[in-house]
Order: C-alpha cells, then structure tokens, then sequence
C-alpha cells in the first residue's frame, strides 16, 4: 500500500487540478460558428480568460427579421452560452457594435440605438447582462482601460464631405462609476478632423486631432494647413490643448496615440514622408523622432477607428504594425520605448504571405501580441491568419491559419489579448449560397 507526506500529497492534487483547469492544446484551436444571420461582430477577453463577444443578429433562424445585439460568453477552452438579445430591438442601422472587458472580468457593449443614441449593456463579472443605458455620447472612437475606465470621442456640427467637424467633444465614465450626464467640448473650429483616442492605465484620457483649411467646390474641398493636437486629460482633472505639435502641412497627420502605466504618452504620426514618433512625460511633449521611412512601412492599415496599429504595454515598450511599404506584400513591424522615444529596425512578420487585405492588431499590458489578417483567393475562399509574439522585442511566430471562411470580405472583426497570451479572433463570412452571414470565432494558447 502506498503512503504519501500530506505536502506532497497536497502538491500532487494542486498540479492535477492546474493541468485539469488548463485548455489541452496549445496553438490554435478548431474554429466554431458564433451566430448566422449575423455580423459586425467584436470579442474581448479579461485576466482570466473568459470571452465576451456581441455582433448585430439580422435575422431569427426562421428568416424574421430581429434587428438586435446578441451577445455570447465563454470561459477560455469551454463552449459558448447560447446567445442572448442584450438591446432589444433597434432599428437596421443601429450595428457596428464594439464590447471592451477590464481584467476583472466586467465586460461593456456600446451599440447605437434610435432611442438611447449611443447605448450601453453591462455584463458583471461571472454573472448577467443589465439593462441598456446612455451614455450621452456618440459611439464614434469608443476607448477604455483594463482597470475598466470607459471613454468616447466624436465628432459633431459635420457640414460636407471633406469639410470634417466644427468641434470635437467626450464623454467619460470612471470604473464602477456612471456615465458624465453631459458631453464635453474639447476643441471647435472652421474644419476639424478627429485621428485617434485613448484611455492610458492611469485612468488619463487622450484626444488627436486636427484643424485645417478647406475651400470647397461643387463635388470636392482642397484642404490645406493641417496642424496636429493632442488634449488630454488627467483622471478627475480638466482638458489641456496640446497647442501645435506638428504643421501647418499640406496633407493630414493621422496620429494615433499609445500610453503605459507612467502616464507616459505616445502619438505616431506621418511627417515629411516618414512615419514619427513624439512623447510626452508629464505635460511636455519631445519633438518628433523619425520611427522608419514611410516607404519602408506604411501608416493607413490596421483597423484605425480602434487605434489599433500604435499600442504600449504598462512598461512603455510600444509596437506599430502597418504593411511593409508601398508595395503592400505583407505586414511590418517596429518596436519602440515610449520612455526614450527610440525605435528599432522594421521587420517584416508575415514571413510568405503576401497581399493580406486588412488586419487587426493587439497588445497585452505584458507586451504580448497578436496581428490577425485576411488572404483572399481568387475564389473568394478566405485564410484567416495570425503571428503571435510572447513578449517585448521577441520574435513573431510563424504564420498560423486561425480559420477559413467563404467571402465575408477580408476584414477581422476583432482580435483580443489577455496578459498571458490567450487570444481570441472573430470572422465572418457567407454561406454557400451567399444568403447568410456567418459569425466564426477561434482561440489561441500560447
């Protein structure tokens, strides 16, 4: 009969139970179908592992129409709950839902509805979804924090295309707290153009944008004297204009903004044919830092509306990803210190694939990432492909398949990153009749 030490037998029952708790492979998993009749999907994932993911369900499984935000949960490895109806029902145009989840697990979805504007469901931690609210904003440039800090930016007042908007303007909520009753105005003028937001760990919230000229005809408006902003604000403090931090220029900047657990900030921008780099350590910006050549690794891929091509991890080191150069056969990345406003060498991490049509990309707080993209083949068949990287200035993996579908146009509808690597990614596609939208997800063990 075989006797244990109740140390050793207590160690062997903790080890039995780690390995038990654990997702079995490592790579990526087998894709699973989300929802049919379904798209515009987003997917996020806390500390934990648990998966959130919302999309826009067109239709019932009988062919009625429903017009609603669905929404699915799962912990890491384990099926997906049946879907729930979060928004009831708004109207066809009230999609392009986005969900964000702080690393506690408390996950938001923001859709737009004809009543509410832009709305608001809660998801609490490990239990339901609340009741849709407003957030008294505009669900333009949605940010938040893994604290769960929540912030939007929009545009208002636009007058024609090409012209932008007269002002720019926020409203924020802090973790655990309410929504601001009331939006605030950060910047007005004759033409303006919102770039980029951010809510940095710190709980600081960050705005780019820009003014410029614009004289404008019958079909089209000449824009001239493009200079760049960044307003920020300090967690319960006021909004502070940045003044003039590049131009005035003949064409748009484009900055986007990253930020680390220091309150150091970051805004990449193009300037004078390269892609730069300006830092900001307390309230003092550096000037502009050339990162690389913008014939080297262009600035205009990536899923921009979520800033998500220019991200830190809590530590300063920051990545953007963009396709290497004008010839856009792959995907480039390079690695900087928001510390020290240096930057390396651009490195390309599709290694053979080549022509990827769109992608997203994601950092964690420990500088792991991810970029998911599309390969379109000339019979619309689409390979869903993903490089991870395990940590900062490490080298990207190989390119894996993380799901194929038919049609469905290329473009990842989302891609999230927890601190130890666990990753999900959402796609869709058609069926074979091209009747229906499909929403696919997948994950990936590091």
């Amino acid at each position: 009969m075989l006797s244990y030490h109740p140390t050793l037998r207590n160690s062997v029952f903790c080890i039995l139970a780690v390995f038990a708790a654990m997702p079995a492979w490592a790579g990526w998993n087998s894709q699973v179908v989300l929802g049919t009749s379904a798209y515009q999907g987003t997917i996020a994932i806390d500390s934990a592992g648990n998966l959130t993911a919302v999309w826009f369900q067109y239709q019932t499984p009988s062919g009625g129409a429903v017009n609603q935000i669905w929404a699915s949960t799962a912990a890491f490895g384990q099926p997906w709950s049946v879907p729930v109806n979060i928004s009831g029902t708004i109207s066809v145009s009230g999609g392009n839902s986005q969900v964000r989840t702080s690393t506690g697990g408390r996950a938001t979805a923001i859709y737009t509805d004809p009543t509410l504007g832009a709305a608001f469901v809660d998801h609490t931690a490990g239990g339901t979804w609340g009741t849709p609210g407003t957030t008294h904003g505009v669900n333009q440039f949605y940010v938040s924090n893994g604290n769960g800090d929540d912030g939007l930016a929009w545009g208002v007042g636009a007058t024609r295309q090409g012209a932008g908007v007269t002002s720019i303007a926020v409203v924020q909520r802090p973790a655990g707290g309410a929504w601001g009753s009331a939006a605030t105005t950060i910047a007005s003028g004759a033409h303006l153009n919102l770039d980029g937001a951010l809510l940095a760990p710190n709980g600081a919230m960050a705005v780019a944008w820009e003014s410029f000229d614009a004289v404008c005809g019958s079909r089209t408006c000449k824009t001239s004297n493009w200079a760049l902003h960044v307003s920020t604000r300090a967690a319960g403090g006021s909004w502070v204009d940045s003044g003039v931090l590049l131009g005035p220029s003949a064409t748009q900047h484009f900055g986007q903004l990253a930020g680390d657990s220091a309150g150091d900030l970051g805004l990449a921008t193009t300037s004078g044919g390269n892609l730069v780099s300006l830092v900001r350590h307390d309230t003092s910006w550096t000037g502009p830092v050339v990162i690389a050549s913008s014939s080297a690794i262009t600035f205009s891929g990536g899923v921009i509306t979520q800033n998500r091509v220019f991200v830190s991890d809590s530590a300063g080191h920051a990545t953007f990803v963009g396709f290497n150069g004008p010839n856009l056969l792959g995907l480039a990345a390079v690695d900087g210190n928001l510390t020290t406003n240096t930057w390396g060498t651009v490195r390309t991490i599709t290694g053979a694939d080549q022509f990827p049509n769109y992608f997203d990309f994601a950092m964690s707080s420990t500088g792991k990432a991810i970029a998911f993209y599309a390969l379109v083949d000339q019979s619309s068949n689409t390979t869903w492909r993903a490089v991870t990287r395990s940590g900062p200035g490490l080298a990207w993996s190989a390119p894996a398949t993380a799901g194929t579908s038919f049609e469905g146009g290329g473009v990842p509808e989302g891609v999230a990153l927890n601190a130890a690597g666990q990753a999900a990614v959402l796609f869709h596609g058609l069926s074979a009749d091209f009747l229906t939208n499909i929403e696919y997800t997948n994950t990936f063990q590091p």
